[in-house]
């Protein structure tokens, strides 16, 4: 079944990328000029405030507001020597200590940004977790034949001590060839964050992940593609350099779209994005689902259909 990946670029203030299969829309991604994107970021900060009845402490960063970090995703290798062993948060680490931390979830409202010292790396096929042991495979993998092969391939692989690894959902059909070009590469890309952290003073930005356009290439481009349309002739010559990299024998599906409508016109998508931020969701059974986000929590009201009647209970049976 065709599957096309749609990317509208032409507007420089806002960047769209759609997955569209059999003309429905599947995934959507959107990026605005005038709000900065941090998740994944990784950054040098100093701790602020130690909050122990949060258990958290929060993080000078050099964003506007500091980050929040709780206990649970602080690396043991950043805790103090305490007196008696405790593990209480104000215990095991200290005002103004510095730490290496990457953005898990973007600042909201008034609240800052999520943030942990579990560093991720991802590539093409894998993902780089310095200072863990866990090796794996995405759960999106579900052929049991494939990962039991995958599974072969990471015992194959020479992954220094001290590094997790996960292979990604793009993995499936991997190679051990490509798959040790992506772990090198990961590996270059980690030392050299290392070596920012040591010169640079904190609060500053250690490695900054790539732009909307790319992240979705490498993130959701499969062999399941068969066509990448891009309306602007810069992003066009950016994604096909980059797919020559991840994939060299697709690089001809990357096309510059010179369509006379906008390109999520054609393609009938637009309505479809519209229904994607209604709070209301209709469902088939006649009922809806209103989900609203607040700086607190996300809320679902779920409301049934008005002529719903739950099903009559069969009449009980004497034997």
């Amino acid at each position: 079944m065709s599957i096309k990946i749609l990317i509208n670029a032409i507007d420089p203030e806002e960047c769209r990328v759609a997955k569209v299969k059999a003309k429905k829309l599947e995934e959507f991604y959107i990026e605005s000029a005038s709000r900065e994107i941090t998740q994944g970021n990784i950054y040098k900060g100093t701790i602020s405030r130690i909050e122990p009845s949060l258990q958290a402490v929060f993080v000078d960063y050099g964003a506007e507001r500091h980050g929040f970090l709780q206990r649970h995703e602080i690396h043991s290798d950043y805790f103090q020597e305490s007196e008696g062993g405790s593990h209480s948060i104000e215990k095991i680490v200290r005002r103004g200590q510095e730490v290496m931390v990457q953005v898990t979830k973007e600042p909201f409202m008034k609240k800052g940004a999520m943030l942990t010292t579990y560093i991720s790396l991802a590539g093409r096929h894998l993902v780089l977790m310095p200072g863990s042991d866990r090796r794996g495979i995405s759960r999106k993998i579900d052929d049991e034949d494939e990962r039991s092969r995958l599974k072969d391939l990471i015992a194959k692989l020479k992954i220094p001590e001290g590094f997790g690894l996960i292979v990604r959902t793009v993995g499936v059909n991997c190679t051990k060839t490509l798959m040790s070009r992506d772990l090198r590469y990961l590996q270059r890309l980690w030392e050299n964050i290392k070596k920012s952290v040591m010169k640079e003073p904190a609060p500053a930005l250690l490695y900054r992940e790539r732009h909307l356009v790319l992240r979705s290439i490498r993130d959701y481009f499969t062999p399941e593609v068969d066509e990448i349309l891009i309306d602007d002739p810069a992003v066009f010559q950016e994604v096909r350099d980059f797919i020559k990299i991840i994939s060299r024998k697709h690089h001809k599906i990357v096309k510059l779209y010179k369509g006379a409508k906008p390109i999520f016109t054609q393609f009938g998508i637009e309505s479809q994005i519209t229904t994607i931020f209604e709070s209301r969701v209709r469902l088939k059974s006649g009922g809806s689902i209103v989900i609203e986000q607040t700086e607190a929590l996300v809320s679902i009201d779920v409301n049934s259909s008005p002529t719903w009647r739950p099903p009559k209970k069969p009449p009980a049976s004497f034997g």
